[in-house]
């Protein structure tokens, strides 16, 4: 689903005085992880887990987290 600007203005302006604190934070936690550049290891680790899906190498989320 793709927002605008405009509509995200919107819900800022909506929201209550006291959780403009914690928005922030997760604003800053979201520009903060893109300024990490992207390891050697963490790379290979993506190449191996995206390998693994190209050969349906997965697992469902019922066979993580069967029902008892």
């Amino acid at each position: 689903m793709a927002v605008s600007r405009e509509q995200l203005h919107r819900v800022i302006d909506d929201l209550p005085v006291d959780k403009l604190p914690a928005l922030a934070d997760l604003i800053r936690q979201l520009i903060d992880e893109d300024d990490e550049p992207v390891g050697r290891e963490e790379l290979a680790e993506y190449r191996r887990i995206r390998d693994e899906m190209r050969r349906g190498e997965t697992l469902s989320f019922d066979d993580v987290f069967p029902e008892d």
